[in-house]
Formats: C-alpha cells, structure tokens, sequence
C-alpha cells in the first residue's frame, strides 16, 4: 500500500464526513460515558483484541505506522487507526497495510446512526464527531478480525475516546505543549493526562527524555496499578544519518535482558528527521518487550523489523515532493513548538548526495488558536525567506495578521498570500534550495491534494474537501460562538 495511490473517490468520503458530523454533537468533549455506551449498543467491539495504545504530543503517528510495517510484516492481521487525517477520511483506518473501502465505512455508519437513534440518552447527548468515528474504525475493525490494533490517541489520554479500549499496553512518546485549553497549561499537567491513559496490570511505555516528568510518570502507575517502563533507558537509536531519502540509524540495546535482542545496525526508515530515529527505535523496544514479556509477536524478529521499518508510509511528516522543476519541497505538520524544534534540528542535518541541504524558503500557515509564536521563534533559526499563507478555514490566522506577528519574530517576510498553492508558487520561483510548508496539517493536506491528486495521481478530479467550512452547519456554530474544531477531530 502506497499513500495518495490507493485512496478511493474523494466524493464519497467528503460526503460521508459530513454527515458524521451534522450526527454529532459539536465541538471536542472530553468523556468516555457516550462512547461508553455506544460500544455496549454495538456489542463492545473493542474487547477482545490485543491492542497497543499510542499517546503523547508528536510523533504518535510516526511511531504507530512503524509498529504496523513491522507486525505486518511478520504476517499479522493489523488495524492501524490513527487521526487527523490529511487528505481523505478514508487515511484513518489501515487493515494490513490497506484502506478499508467506502462500502465498509458506509454499512458501519449506518449501524452506528440506528444505535443511537434506538437510544433516548445518546439522542438526547449525541456523540462528538471523534467519538462516532473511533466507534465506527472499531466496529469494521472486529468484523476484519485483526490480530493486533494499533490506536493513535487522538488528544490527551485519560478521556480520549480511544482510553475506551483495554490495550496490552500504552505507549507515551515525548510531551510538549499542545492543547493547553482542554489538557492545561504546563507540562506536568499535560503529561497528567497522558499518563493516567496507563492500565492496571498493564505495562506502561514513556519515552523517559523529560526527567522532569519520568518521576510523575512512575508515580501516575504506580496509582493506578501500571508497570513503568522508560524507553529510552532500554535502547536508543545511534549513529543517526539524516537524508532527503530517509533516515539511518542503529538500534543501541541498553537492557539485554529486558528485550531479549541484541544491538542491530544499519536501519533504515523512509521517514527523513532525527526524530524519526527516536520514534521508530521506541516503537521497536516496545514490540520486543511485549514478545519476551507478554507473549505477543513471536515472529517478530531482526529480519522484520529491518523489513519493516523500510516500508513504513507516514505522509506530511518531513515528506519530500519533487516539483515540476526538479526543485525539492518539503511537507511537515508541525504545529506546534516541540515539533517545530524537531523539524528545524533536522533540517539542520539533513543531506542530500553527500552535502547539507540548504533551506531556501518557509511557506507558513497556522490555525489562530495555536500558540504560533514560540514556533516563529524556532522558525528563524532556519535564517530564510518566510511566504505567509492562509487556509479557507475559520480557525485560520490572517495571513496579514501572521506576517505582522512574523517580522515581530524576526523572520523576513517575503510576501503575504490568501492561497497556500500561490504562497508556494511563489517560493518557488524567487528562491533556490529546499522550500519547507509547514505550521499545520491541514496546509500540509491542502497541498498535498493540490499537488498530488490535481496532476492525476487520482482516478477522480479534485474536489475541495474546504467546502464543507462554507457550510450552513458551520457557519451557525460561528454565529453562535460555539465550540467547534471541524472534522478533523
């Protein structure tokens, strides 16, 4: 499966998004008791399955897509369930390495609005759109009957409508702030929340590079009755080599007799960025601790996880397009300042036939509610041209308003764009190097329909999944000020 290759008609899925939505209730609402009760209307089809629960700030994505190339590999049926997604509703759900087709998503959509219909208390306190659609991905993910799924949360942990599952374990990767509305607003509160995602009697993951946070991470299992582990004192990637083709590193072991394995060298992953080392080395540490210690993924072996890891596919995250120039461009979703700070230190090694590849230009866009500053200020160390865009979104910042904010930053604004496609078009031509987009997904979504799926990568023309922010459903929640985040929650 190759992403943009396999998506079906953007039509179907616009549409099917849509209507999840005018279902739902509005906006993000933390809680398990309505997700609670629709699974039990559905026959509870998260019980019964081994499952892996994937949290933290960034890198949630990056490290579920490895689990699933790896398990996959060794011959298992997986489900990978993971969000936002970038293009199509359709991204957020793999069977084996496959999208589930509309047909799937169709017939258990229809399942899911006749149980709530029967029920006179989800009428009366619908589901929110995350909540309907996590029920949904479970519901097609039982009848596929996977052999292990692999759950993105989608914010927090303690009320994220995927804690509804009783997982074989929980992995937490690095915490930054994101979210501060709904999780708080310091780390310690954040990681709170991700942490208590933690199970009794259940092993428990967290990177460990904050050691601010690993003394409450032990201490939020120890409450609740949860094994602690700290990744990074089990293993660690070593001798990183960043290219535009991918990243190279060495799984280092730490603890033998923790995982059962030994050093292994010369691992590649698809996936370019220092970071992705880190993800993708956590991501193994924890299937091999779960093969010796829990009996899970016998077959898992060094020849898989090599294998694996080499056909992981995870877009928008450092992705490489070539224009039509030849020119290189460079899609990321990072949102906020941990991921900011991430892409730039990689930038900063990335090399390209031997050489460090020279950044020539940011095409930025960032949704209002985001604390954007502290990632303009991580931005400038790039010490190039920024082209300041906005998106066909409410939540949008201005571009005006992003420029002003940016030269405050010290950034050099070269021009101020209501399109994203022209802000890039712009870059493009009026600078040489690597053009990095970035400060949201869904920039890196519009663009990357724009340019993929309009020069015909797609069976289907392009259709402007934006239209559905136009929408009457829309615009009364703006008229009444009500909490709304749109469909990609």
């Amino acid at each position: 499966m190759k992403f943009c290759a396999d998506l079906e008609d953007f039509d179907d899925f616009d549409a099917l998004t849509v209507e999840i939505e005018r279902f739902s209730s509005f906006g993000i609402r933390p809680g398990l008791k309505r997700i609670s009760r629709l699974l039990r209307l559905l026959g509870n089809p998260e019980k019964g399955m081994s499952a892996i629960q994937i949290l933290g700030t960034n890198g949630k994505g990056s490290s579920a897509a490895v689990m699933d190339a790896m398990l996959t590999a060794a011959g298992m049926k997986t489900a990978l369930y993971t969000s936002p997604h970038l293009i199509s509703l359709q991204e957020r759900l793999r069977l084996s390495g496959c999208y589930a087709p509309f047909s799937d998503w169709n017939a258990h959509w229809r399942k899911i609005v006749r149980a709530v219909e029967s029920d006179a208390e989800l009428r009366a306190d619908k589901p929110s759109f995350f909540e309907h659609f996590t029920a949904l991905a479970l519901s097609i993910i039982r009848e596929a009957r996977a052999d292990v799924l692999i759950l993105e949360a989608g914010m927090g942990g303690r009320y994220d409508a995927t804690s509804v599952c009783d997982p074989a374990a929980v992995m937490i990767n690095p915490i930054g702030m994101d979210h501060t509305q709904y999780l708080g607003d310091t780390p310690e509160a954040i990681a709170g929340e991700k942490f208590a995602a933690a199970k009794n009697g259940k092993d428990a993951f967290y990177a460990g590079d904050d050691e601010r946070l690993t003394g409450l991470f032990a201490e939020y299992c120890r409450d609740i009755g949860a094994l602690p582990h700290l990744l990074d004192s089990l293993a660690r990637p070593e001798d990183i080599r960043c290219g535009v083709e991918g990243t190279f590193f060495s799984y280092r072991v730490l603890d033998p007799e923790a995982l059962g394995t030994r050093d292994i060298s010369g691992l590649k992953t698809p996936l370019p960025g220092r970071h992705q080392a880190f993800n993708a080395a956590r991501a193994i540490t924890v299937l091999l601790y779960l093969k010796k210690h829990a009996s899970l993924f016998p077959t898992l072996n060094e020849e898989i996880i090599r294998r694996g890891l080499a056909r992981t596919d995870w877009p928008g995250r450092m992705e490489i397009i070539r224009g039509a120039d030849g020119q290189m461009i460079m899609l990321d979703g990072a949102h906020n300042e941990h991921g900011a700070r991430a892409l730039v230190s990689s930038l900063q090694n990335l090399e390209h036939d031997g050489e460090k590849v020279k950044v020539g230009a940011l095409v930025f866009a960032v949704m209002s509610d985001k604390d954007f500053i502290p990632i303009l200020n991580v931005l400038k160390e790039l010490d190039c041209p920024m082209f300041c865009a906005q998106l066909p979104l409410e939540r949008s910042l201005r571009a005006s308003e992003l420029a002003r904010h940016a030269k405050a930053s010290g950034l050099a604004v070269a021009g101020v764009f209501e399109n994203p496609a022209d802000a890039l078009e712009s870059a493009l031509a009026k600078t040489d190097g690597l053009t990095v987009c970035c400060g949201s997904l869904y920039l890196v979504g519009y663009l990357e329909r724009e340019m993929k799926y309009k020069q015909g990568i797609s069976k289907n023309p392009f259709s402007d999944r934006f239209q559905y922010y136009e929408s009457s459903i829309y615009q009364s929640c703006i008229s009444q000020k009500r909490d709304f985040r749109g469909p990609q929650q």
